[in-house]
């Protein structure tokens, strides 16, 4: 089985080093293949100069947009890339390239699909064993309040944390979603594209399961360029209108 990471990455230059670095650890002690797919969503500082320098003597597919194309696009083209050339029974990891989220988590992860035959696990806030650093009690209340709508909204076995885009997936799993949605699969531009995912996998009938993860977001410098309350917004939306969708032959 080979491991694919996959990242998308925007102007990451600062984080992105440490990330890689921590990322070689944890698949050196996993052992086993591995393979990078990092999308440049229209870097404008180093992110290309530090990806390429690491590409040298590492497996890494680089699939550049320029100029940016947003969150959804860049989920979208590493998915593809990997549905493309993984074979069905790899597995594909997906997490943000800012450093806020731990891949040394990856071992439970994968140790929780085994157990459970399932198709994926999320890396939850919301579980035990969860903790938050680095951000305002407001964004916090927000962020639970918006996780109890969308559970209400559309709910999903085993499912609490329907944003967080730290996921481990089946390829075989992602292979059957571009067949059947094709280019409708990950087809938002905005932050609701995480969510989004979620549910067309859900409606596949795939199975979750979560872990608890300890996200550090004191690691990112300067402010996300998520506007909470749009993102909100837009993913109840969306919510609803999948909700009622007739579900994929």
């Amino acid at each position: 089985m080979t491991l694919w990471i996959a990242m998308p990455a925007y102007n990451e230059a600062p984080r992105l080093p440490a990330l890689l670095a921590r990322w070689e650890t944890v698949t050196a002690e996993l052992g086993g293949e591995r393979c990078y797919v990092v999308v440049d969503d229209g870097s404008r500082d180093d992110t290309p100069e530090i990806l390429r320098a690491f590409a040298k003597d590492k497996p890494v597919e680089i699939i550049t947009h320029d100029p940016n194309e947003g969150l959804g696009a860049s989920l979208r083209d590493a998915l593809r890339y990997t549905a493309d050339h993984a074979a069905p029974d790899d597995c594909v990891v997906m997490m943000d390239a800012d450093n806020t989220q731990p891949p040394e988590l990856l071992p439970e992860m994968i140790r929780r699909m085994e157990s459970t035959d399932c198709d994926v696990v999320i890396a939850s806030r919301y579980r035990r064993g969860a903790e938050v650093t680095g951000l305002s009690a407001w964004r916090r209340f927000m962020s639970f309040g918006a996780r109890l709508l969308f559970q209400a909204i559309f709910p999903i076995a085993n499912v609490r944390d329907y944003t967080c885009g730290f996921r481990l997936y089946r390829v075989a799993t992602i292979k059957r979603a571009f067949v059947v949605f094709g280019d409708k699969f990950c087809d938002r531009r905005g932050f609701e594209c995480t969510a989004d995912i979620i549910l067309r996998l859900a409606k596949l009938g795939a199975r979750f399961e979560e872990v608890g993860m300890v996200l550090d977001y004191a690691a990112k410098e300067g402010d996300s360029s998520m506007h909470v309350g749009r993102t909100v917004r837009k993913t109840l939306e969306l919510m609803l209108s999948r909700r009622f969708e007739r579900a994929p032959v």
